[in-house]
């Protein structure tokens, strides 16, 4: 199974070997966030197979212990980011968080509820439940709570759920933690308002003395209020024997009931999703949530033989991992010892989120595959019942995990934390040392070979240590030039200077190396590097490279000396054209002209919109019987149909070797202009009227005229617009070069 090849990999992964450390295949860091409480970021595989892990386990007396909440309402989620503060804002000392049990669209989740021992959800479902009690964990199987109200006349009422939003069948129940607004129900039905004598709260295995203040036959939404419940039924139920059970001013008992006592001890208990591994072995998979089975983001808990709580989640859905199925994910948390385990809510919904040394608030250290945070139902919290102090108690270094290159020096920073978890100020001079390389004051020299190496931190009493990890073969290269991406090559003046900038990666993630790993070799005679900074030199249109090797990698960068076109001397156009040349994207009609006055073709513009867009990948052919496969223009042509650029000039005929009408080019830019990564608002088509000649302007050009007028990218040639004359190439290069200036 894959993820036993996963733990081989992550296992090995902690030694980091020669071998291993330009492989792609394996990566692991450990960091003890407090006593008992630590947190593993894995990597294994690469490509398509990547999986990326976020591991946290609270050992028990751990300082840090889980509690379960399900938002400020049990109706509504929350992102993770405003569950914390709500929690921060009832008084707890939050350390961290990851999402619980899967919720309905309205945000109430769908199993059990139990905050601080308050029953504030029953379950919706046949589902499994994990329950905490001093900060230890266990499974549940048999959730089933059975809620009774019982009249003075012996009468035995019991509601479907508790804080579930209603169905068309059965009675529900609803207390204040449902919502500050109403019991969000519609549509004909009845219902009964309690006030709990005494202000308690439901507790599983409790009992509440009730008395009826109002009936309602009406249906719709209400209120509920504090110290208030509300049970109703919608008209479809057929309910109304029950509903005529109650009188105003009648006495009512509440109880409910659980099958498993131990979730009626329990001080918090979330749903769950399927248990996956009991007493060390996997459950039935056949009875697993098949909707759910294949690959994607996951997040679970389990347990170890030790009471140790594993909360892991697992990253997808992105290039930076593949995420895992049910399968693989049960074989995982066995292999990551746990005898016990379930399945949460993943998807879109995975979250960790953490207080991490030296940031402020709290970090996501897994990248959701929205993009961005979900707002989901419940969530597990991690919380000390230390307060900050602000004093420094454990020290650590900002590159925690950070790949170095051998032989090479870095500069660390460091960060401390107070015993609450909380970030603080250094406590003066930092002493630090290394188990394999070397540190000089906040300089860390690697070793020459590869493997993981331990820095050892103290300083007024406060210590810590901290992993790097030495590799000797970066997986990839990167270069800028002033800044800018420079993978494309240089096309500079003879004399112009350009400061470069080389990044090694490996496993998705920066390399620290110092500036002496990084050596250049230039060819062709075109300039030299001197201190990172390359000078181009040589006569016109002479190209050579710039060979960069660094972390065991070689990169040429292509550099061509810029053509001085001898008919663009003095043109008004001659910085657009050397712009759009030095971007690769147009070049002369010989070696020292450029044609500026020349008719453009249709196929030539397209050309150049698709170069200026970064020539992207197209699927299939344009569909003109009038472009040829093999035409250099062919792929563009392609991109311009498949991105609604152009339909053409007829059925199946593209005319790509007519002279381009200024209109048409009009048409063809503004259309592309979102493929350049330049915005393009509505305009007035009374724009066009400023023009002596704007009424001429065909109906299907007006509004893409108007448009880069509004842009200032159309100004205009004595007034007029010439709608219908042809384009020239210095005309093109003005018009392309000022779109691309607004990206």
């Amino acid at each position: 199974m894959m993820k036993r090849v996963l733990a081989a990999l992550l296992a090995a992964a902690l030694l980091l070997t020669p071998a291993l450390a330009g492989s792609g295949d394996g990566y692991e860091n450990s960091l003890e966030l407090a006593p008992g409480f630590t947190y593993t970021n894995a990597v294994a595989g690469s490509g398509s197979a990547r999986v990326e892990t976020h591991t946290l386990t609270s050992s028990p007396g751990s300082g840090v212990y889980p509690i379960v909440l399900a938002c400020d309402t049990i109706y509504g989620g929350l992102t993770v980011s405003q569950m914390t503060a709500y929690a921060e804002s009832l008084g707890y000392n939050v350390a961290g968080a990851v999402n619980a049990d899967f919720g309905e669209s309205t945000g109430v989740p769908l199993g059990l509820v139990v905050e601080d021992g308050v029953l504030k959800s029953t379950s919706d479902a046949l589902s499994s439940a994990v329950g905490f009690k001093d900060g230890r964990a266990f499974l549940a199987e048999d959730v089933v709570v059975t809620l009774t109200l019982k009249t003075e006349d012996g009468r035995e009422i019991h509601p479907a759920q508790l804080n579930k939003s209603r169905t068309g069948t059965g009675a529900y129940l609803f207390s204040e933690y449902f919502s500050t607004v109403s019991t969000r129900t519609s549509g004909e039905g009845w219902f009964v308002r309690f006030e709990v004598l005494g202000g308690e709260d439901i507790r599983l295995g409790g009992e509440l003395e009730l008395v009826v203040t109002e009936l309602s036959a009406e249906g719709g939404s209400v209120p509920i209020g504090r110290d208030n419940l509300v049970l109703t039924a919608a008209g479809s139920a057929g309910l109304e024997d029950v509903f005529e059970s109650f009188e105003t001013g009648g006495r009512v008992t509440l109880t409910a009931e659980c099958a498993d006592e131990r979730l009626e001890e329990a001080d918090y208990v979330t749903g769950a999703g399927d248990i996956l591994i009991k007493d060390g072995s996997l459950t039935d998979s056949e009875l697993w949530n098949g909707s759910i089975a294949r690959a994607n983001p996951r997040t679970a808990l389990g347990i170890r033989s030790d009471g140790s709580v594993v909360f892991h989640v697992l990253d997808g859905r992105g290039e930076h991992s593949a995420g895992a199925t049910l399968t693989e994910l049960a074989a995982e948390l066995l292999d990551l010892g746990c005898v016990d385990a379930v399945n949460l809510d993943g998807g879109g919904s995975s979250i960790m989120s953490l207080r991490m040394p030296g940031a402020e608030g709290f970090t996501t250290v897994n990248v959701p595959s929205d993009g961005k945070p979900r707002s989901v139902a419940s969530y597990i919290l991690f919380v000390t019942d230390a307060a900050p102090s602000g004093r420094a108690e454990r020290l650590f270094i900002g590159q925690e995990g950070a790949f170095v290159l051998a032989g090479s020096s870095v500069e660390l920073s460091f960060a401390a934390a107070d015993s609450a978890l909380r970030s603080c100020a250094l406590p003066g001079e930092i002493s630090a040392s290394a188990a394999r390389g070397s540190v000089s004051g906040s300089t860390y020299t690697a070793p020459a070979s590869a493997g993981t190496d331990t820095i050892s931190l103290s300083g007024s009493g406060a210590r810590g240590r901290g992993t790097l990890h030495v590799i000797t073969r970066a997986g990839s290269l990167s270069v800028t030039a002033d800044g800018r991406d420079a993978a494309g090559g240089l096309i500079l003046d003879s004399g112009e200077s350009v400061t470069l900038s080389v990044a090694a990666e490996y496993m998705l993630r920066e390399v620290l190396m110092g500036r002496e790993a990084v050596s250049y070799e230039v060819r062709g005679g075109v300039g030299s590097v001197n201190g990172g900074v390359f000078t181009a030199s040589g006569a016109p249109g002479a190209e050579g490279a710039i060979v960069i090797s660094c972390a065991g990698l070689t990169l040429e960068l292509p550099v061509e000396i810029t053509v001085e076109f001898e008919d663009m001397a003095g043109h008004w156009a001659a910085a657009n054209v050397k712009s759009l040349y030095r971007q690769g994207i147009v070049s002369g009609i010989s070696a020292t002209q450029f044609g500026p006055e020349l008719k453009l073709k249709r196929g030539d513009f397209v050309l150049m919109l698709y170069r200026a867009a970064g020539e992207p990948a197209v699927g299939g052919t344009s569909g003109f019987e009038d472009v040829p496969e093999g035409a250099y223009y062919a792929g563009a042509v392609a991109w311009a149909v498949e991105n609604g650029i152009t339909t053409g000039r007829a059925e199946g005929v593209f005319a790509p070797g007519d002279t381009l009408t200024r209109q048409e080019g009009f048409t063809l830019l503004h259309r592309a202009l979102s493929e350049l990564g330049v915005s393009a608002p509505e305009a007035d088509e009374a724009l066009l009227e400023a023009f002596s000649d704007g009424d001429g302007v065909a109906g299907w050009a007006r509004a893409a005229t108007a448009g880069l007028v509004r842009l200032g990218v159309v100004q205009g040639s004595g007034g007029a617009l010439k709608p219908a004359g042809g384009l020239t190439r210095a005309e093109m290069a003005k018009l392309l070069d000022t779109a691309l200036s607004l990206a």
